[in-house]
């Protein structure tokens, strides 16, 4: 009985779904029965949390030695509103984009705008990448308060996933801010995560993580008499060289 695999890499983390899938010629219950396993395995890969999109997206365009900034404001430049908070963060972006360019380097980012809700107090967290040489340029071109920031590094206890989760955390404490809003915001052209199409694998066919990988769960198998599934994800170690372009061999 021929199995379905279904992969997403993001970067340095996977997730894989392994499901019996319906055939021609099943009859009805069997078949209902498979369609129920291939269900719940294609629902394991959807965004089952709010901040499953979030995830995955930062793992797709950030690593090890990428920063953590958290932007605030001074008293007296304190924005009465949301939008005029975001309008200054984008200012700032925009700034270090024209700063970066400069010196042939890219910006890419993903930030969120916290405290607007009742009692709250506006301030900004952002995932950008590193350069190696950001403290000066950030606190020179944030001229509305404070800077603080953190190189990151990405392990199973200080994973994506908790970074997703921390960045999407005002939303499910305080509702969002507009009804069905998202509530992060990237730069253009970030890397979307790899989906192969589905490969059709023999029934003995199991899963299991790439050679070297750091970390990894499972969920499964899950069985129902007729179909099963199993959940696996997977984190891969921090390589430098990952995602850089290779150096071009000049012609002779």
């Amino acid at each position: 009985m021929p199995k379905k695999i279904k992969r997403i890499q993001a970067g340095r983390v996977g997730w894989m779904v392994a499901y019996t899938a319906p055939q021609a010629g099943d009859p009805p219950k069997v078949r209902r029965q498979k369609q129920r396993a291939s269900s719940a395995a294609r629902e394991m890969l959807n965004a089952r949390y709010s901040y499953s999109k979030l995830e995955r997206t930062l793992a797709a365009n950030f690593d090890d030695g990428d920063l953590f900034v958290t932007l605030t404001y001074r008293d007296e430049t304190l924005p009465p509103g949301r939008d005029q908070a975001v309008r200054k963060v984008r200012r700032f972006l925009s700034r270090l984009r024209e700063r970066r360019k400069k010196k042939g380097q890219e910006l890419h980012y993903i930030y969120v705008t916290e405290g607007s809700y009742p009692g709250g107090r506006l301030h900004h967290h952002l995932v950008l990448n590193g350069t190696g040489d950001d403290a000066d340029d950030l606190r020179e071109l944030w001229i509305y308060g404070n800077v603080k920031f953190t190189v990151l590094k990405f392990t199973p206890q200080e994973s994506y996933e908790d970074l997703a989760s921390y960045l999407t955390k005002e939303p499910r404490e305080h509702g969002h801010p507009r009804t069905g809003e998202r509530t992060w915001t990237p730069s253009l052209k970030l890397k979307k995560p790899a989906e192969p199409p589905v490969e059709e694998v023999p029934d003995y066919v199991t899963l299991s993580p790439p050679p070297g990988a750091v970390w990894s769960t499972m969920e499964g198998p899950r069985r129902n008499g007729y179909g099963e599934f199993v959940w696996l994800k997977y984190m891969l170690p921090h390589d430098p060289d990952r995602g850089r372009p290779k150096a071009r061999r000049r012609k002779k």
